[in-house]
């Protein structure tokens, strides 16, 4: 197996793990209600670890600078492992349970920075959009078997297994991680490497648009957070859309894996969140499950194309020494959008309804891509060649 090969095999291993130890835990709010926490705190269990994973990132661009790939790798796998298995263990003890979802979001927060700075600094710039394409079909894949399975397990009352699967995929991550130690980046120089600042990362005006694009990629993204709200009270279920989009997206990634690599990843960031915004936008008006599922399509052909062109393009918009910082950032302004979107539904939704919360959301994030193409993608089109 040729090098390429086999970080590229590694990556997705990676990718599969990662997501599949954060998914397992769609239905921890379902689980803590069954044990006789209420709602609110169920809700605030699920919210900490989004939080911890958003005020993290920054960091976890200094430990991969400072400690390496592989032992961040390891070491936020380890940690993760013994957040779920804590979690496992804790039954209603609500401090605890918050305690070991912050330890989680920490692990969590850290193997991801470390991983996509992995692919940032390791994969060849002609190659770039062809990896990550591939790779981020390792992030869908959990919806498609991992989150179904963990569903089955709660609903038939296997709590214990249904537990395990999170530590189980941490202690995967870890080995994953110690194999990539196994590869080594090759310096561009004799010399030490010398690590950017983030006043150095903030200067480039293509990052802070990559940037601002990201958080407003994220904003569209999460509000699938709100399908339950939406969805459940019309008597729809909302597993038709996961399913459909996680399919369609892990479809279009493996049927357009050369895409990205022909054409200014820019061109499509702006248009592919618009597409995503459209279809949850016409989500709002469905009355059918086959409703459901075709926006779910739509929204995956989005959610295939545009996250894998934002992540491609720190590579190009960042020379190496500042590839960790810029990784961090662009997975900070994501988390960001998923702390920020149920807050701003959970506020509008009493007041409007949510129908028209959910679909009058959808519709200012439309206005959002159209303004994002004009504004922050045309002016830099054509300067993202990789540093």
């Amino acid at each position: 197996m040729t090098s390429f090969a086999r970080s590229l095999s590694l990556l997705v291993a990676a990718g599969f793990g990662v997501f599949s130890f954060a998914n397992v835990f769609y239905f921890l709010a379902n689980l803590l209600g069954m044990r006789g926490v209420s709602p609110q705190a169920a809700g605030l269990a699920v919210s900490i670890f989004y939080v911890a994973t958003t005020l993290f990132r920054p960091a976890g661009g200094w430990l991969v600078e400072n400690l390496g790939l592989r032992t961040t790798l390891v070491s936020s796998a380890l940690a993760g492992f013994a957040g779920s298995a804590g979690l496992a263990l804790a039954g209603g003890n609500l401090p605890l349970v918050l305690a070991c979802r912050v330890l989680m979001g920490i692990g969590y927060s850290a193997f991801i920075v470390a991983f996509s700075a992995y692919q940032n600094l390791a994969i060849p710039p002609e190659r770039r959009g062809f990896a990550f394409a591939l790779t981020t079909v390792g992030l869908m894949m959990p919806l498609v078997f991992v989150v179904p399975l963990a569903d089955w397990l709660l609903r038939h009352g296997h709590v214990a297994a249904y537990l395990s699967m999170s530590p189980v995929m941490a202690l995967f991550c870890a080995a994953v991680g110690w194999s990539f130690g196994k590869i080594t980046i090759a310096p561009r120089s004799e010399s030490p490497r010398t690590w950017g600042t983030y006043g150095e990362l903030f200067r480039l005006a293509q990052v802070r648009a990559l940037l601002l694009s990201m958080f407003l990629l994220s904003l569209t993204d999460s509000l699938t957070l709100c399908l339950g709200a939406l969805l459940v009270g019309q008597g729809l279920v909302p597993s038709a859309f996961i399913a459909s989009y996680a399919v369609t997206a892990v479809g279009v990634r493996l049927a357009t894996l050369r895409v990205i690599d022909r054409m200014p990843r820019p061109l499509m960031a702006a248009p592919c969140f618009g597409l995503m915004a459209a279809a949850l936008l016409a989500l709002s008006l469905v009355e059918s499950n086959a409703g459901t599922a075709l926006w779910g399509a739509v929204f995956g052909v989005g959610v295939g194309l545009g996250f894998p062109a934002h992540l491609a393009m720190v590579g190009d918009m960042t020379p190496e020494p500042l590839r960790p910082k810029a990784t961090a950032m662009v997975w900070f302004a994501m988390d960001s959008g998923w702390a920020v979107t149920p807050f701003v539904f959970g506020l509008l939704s009493p007041v409007v309804g949510n129908a028209a919360a959910f679909g009058g959301y959808a519709a200012v994030m439309l206005a959002c891509a159209a303004a994002a193409w004009q504004f922050l993608w045309r002016p830099v089109i054509g300067k993202t060649r990789p540093a």
